[in-house]
């Protein structure tokens, strides 16, 4: 299952040395499928595709890294609109 996770990372931690290059290894070790930081990399929404399963040692895994609580979304796709153009 696809889903969206958001993490707000604080400021304090963000200025502690090494910590971009150990969530880089995070989100490769996750397996993400994409990662777009913003507000100068204070919010980081990552896709996933994981099993229900996998989601508290992948908050776990977060915790650990920058001591906040990630928020998990589930994708939201449109139904398939069969014969409708330009949708």
């Amino acid at each position: 299952m696809k889903m969206l996770m958001r993490v707000v990372i604080p400021a304090e931690v963000l200025a502690a040395p090494d910590v971009l290059v150990q969530w880089r290894a995070l989100l490769k070790s996750i397996g993400a499928l994409a990662s777009r930081p913003r507000e100068e990399g204070r919010i980081q929404q990552v896709l996933i595709d994981v099993e229900p399963g996998q989601i508290t040692p992948i908050a776990e895994a977060v915790f650990r890294l920058v001591g906040v609580k990630p928020e998990f979304l589930p994708e939201i796709v449109p139904p398939p609109h069969y014969g409708v153009r330009g949708y």
